[in-house]
């Protein structure tokens, strides 16, 4: 009953699937029928809104490629060439449904698409939460201050709805940053390409295993009127975040009351509200603050913002991230996101608001590490306090 008109289920290995009106329009075969084989990849090649793909098997490679180099021989009789897909957006539902240069070819051919690292981080998100609220629930029960078992259960059943939505703020934040570096590497694509290049050089990428063009072919790219490639975006996103936490572990931010917010806004309003008192004895809660507060930076600032400070001011990360956060609240920065949002205006319109919003606090940001850094006192100058 859920199944289109002309639509039905197949075996995939049959030799001869009876094909509708419908289906024959939709995937482009004028006979009756077609292999099962056939109609996956007429499928895979279709002119749809919306392509996506769940479980797994690699079913889009690059032209560049052969299939032994996809490794997923299953597949070999149904994959098809990034080239081929035209339908307007790409969402992955399985891991590895295209390669990386499936995904840049597609990508170069006018199709939206990330990796299937973002399009699947909702789960290990939803983990992450999870993991963190048993750890601190059975603190709280070996305290006593939660009786028992039952009542561990019945508090974590009653925040499932509140961590759902948790993680999909996160998420639907984290893509919303691929968009607005999108826009910012159209903008300033040589200073994107060179920061490519120096994760490159930096070691935090490997051009051969996360599939990175070449410096040459980047900036003779016909598409850098878009921006770096979406799905590129997507892998330099992950591994700021990755080079960010661990540089912020190594400092004090995470146990600063700048990084203390960030460790209260992680988990549910009932925890906020009845054992806020506990979450500083939370064994990972450094892990925590790292975590969510290079997130809501790197979502918002973009993958260039610190190294780009650092580099301006000489300040370490933990002073970079400090100044920003400081910038944010005195600007109240949440407020204006939010108005943003609620106003209505088209997409581009909402974009150029938020860009905006952070183009300002980058500004008090940088004003701010400057001023530390010339208030600082030195050894033949009286310390002053900075008020």
């Amino acid at each position: 009953a859920l199944i289109s008109k002309g639509g039905g289920i197949f075996d995939r290995s049959a030799k001869a699937i009876p094909l509708s009106a419908e289906a024959r329009k939709l995937l482009d075969i004028d006979s009756a029928s077609a292999s099962g084989e056939e109609v996956i990849r007429r499928i895979l090649a279709a002119r749809v809104d919306l392509l996506y793909n769940g479980g797994i098997g690699t079913y889009v490679k690059a032209s560049s490629e052969d299939d032994a180099e996809v490794g997923d021989r299953a597949n070999d009789r149904v994959r098809v060439d990034g080239k081929e897909v035209r339908a307007r957006v790409v969402a992955e539902g399985g891991n590895l449904g295209f390669t990386q240069r499936a995904r840049l070819e597609y990508w170069a051919r006018g199709g939206l698409i990330n990796t299937d690292a973002v399009d699947n981080s909702g789960g290990v998100d939803m983990s992450d939460h999870e993991v963190n609220l048993k750890i601190l629930m059975d603190l709280l029960v070996k305290k006593g201050v939660v009786k028992g078992k039952d009542e561990r259960n019945r508090i974590l059943m009653e925040m499932t709805e509140e961590v759902a939505t948790l993680v999909l703020a996160d998420n639907a934040n984290q893509a919303r940053a691929l968009t607005f570096d999108g826009l910012r590497s159209a903008a300033r694509y040589e200073e994107f390409v060179a920061l490519v290049e120096d994760m490159l050089g930096a070691g935090v990428l490997n051009r051969a295993d996360d599939a990175i063009p070449t410096q040459a072919e980047l900036l003779s790219s016909p598409e850098r009127k878009r921006g770096l490639p979406r799905p590129l975006l997507a892998v330099l996103l992950g591994h700021t975040k990755m080079w960010a936490f661990e540089m912020v572990m190594e400092t004090d931010f995470p146990d600063s009351p700048a990084g203390r917010p960030f460790l209260e806004a992680y988990f549910p309003r009932p925890i906020r509200e009845g054992f806020a008192a506990y979450l500083g004895e939370h064994f990972l809660r450094r892990e925590i603050v790292a975590t969510a507060a290079v997130n809501h930076l790197v979502n918002n600032a973009g993958i260039t913002f610190l190294s780009r400070l650092m580099a301006a001011t000489d300040a370490g990360i933990g002073e970079v991230m400090t100044a920003y956060f400081e910038a944010e609240r005195a600007a109240g920065a949440a407020g204006l996101r939010q108005k943003a949002l609620e106003a209505g205006q088209a997409a581009e319109a909402e974009q150029k608001a938020f860009l905006e919003i952070e183009q300002g606090l980058e500004t008090a940001a940088l004003s701010r590490l400057k001023d530390k850094r010339v208030a600082a006192p030195t050894a033949l100058e009286p310390t002053r306090v900075q008020t």
